[in-house]
């Protein structure tokens, strides 16, 4: 029992400790963006700012290198098609698979910035508190970001975690389209590290026309 209470009072502590710190980076940080963890999964969903649902699914993504898997749930919505997209950024080539039909489609990706992660010119705009502050579990401490899209004549607005840099929200606003990104049951790894592998269909398959803008925020669309 003795042995009990001792760890319980190193776990406290180390509560404690943890709650401190991430206060004390709260209020020294020099607000530098911050940088998400290097692995990512869960939930994403995007909406159009009138409202119309665009896409639904499971993402996952590789923050060190840049590669992003997204798979719509087919139960989503009543479409025709569903997407199934492996990005990788720094090359800069975004493919468009159909394992059904084990076919896929390749194109360049000129611009090649995205809402996981916070750009590096991003500016912090202000600290609030989703929920309440004072009620415990009621409340999450986030991080707003803004910034543009020069090359796209577009602004956005990103929403992060204080501790651990997870996106919850981000915001697109474009010369095309509006955009609003949502991010759900959010996980520090990814379960099958195969999702950022290209299918063997796809391998040798040739590059097909693209415009000189396109970019990720195409792939949503009404």
């Amino acid at each position: 029992m003795e042995r009990w209470r001792v760890m319980m009072h190193t776990v406290k502590l180390l509560f404690v400790v943890f709650s401190c710190l991430c206060a004390v980076a709260w209020a020294s940080s020099n607000r530098q963006p911050c940088h998400t963890a290097p692995l990512t999964s869960g939930t994403m969903k995007v909406v159009s700012t009138g409202g119309h649902d665009l896409a639904s699914g499971e993402f996952n993504y590789d923050s060190k290198a840049n590669k992003f898997r997204f798979v719509e749930d087919t139960t989503h919505a009543n479409k025709t098609s569903y997407l199934d997209v492996l990005i990788h950024f720094d090359e800069g080539v975004l493919y468009e698979l159909d394992s059904k039909n084990e076919s896929c489609k390749k194109e360049t990706l000129q611009f090649r910035k995205h809402l996981m992660e916070i750009p590096p010119d991003a500016t912090h705009e202000s600290e609030i508190y989703l929920g309440s502050p004072s009620i415990t579990e009621q409340g999450l401490r986030v991080r707003v970001w803004t910034g543009n899209f020069n090359e796209l004549h577009a602004h956005y607005s990103l929403s992060t975690t204080s501790c651990g840099c997870l996106t919850v929200s981000g915001s697109y606003y474009g010369e095309k389209k509006d955009l609003h990104f949502s991010f759900f049951g959010v996980e520090t790894k990814v379960d099958d590290a195969q999702v950022f592998v290209l299918p063997a269909y796809c391998n040798g398959i040739s590059f097909e026309e693209a415009p000189d803008d396109h970019s990720f925020f195409d792939l949503f669309h009404d």
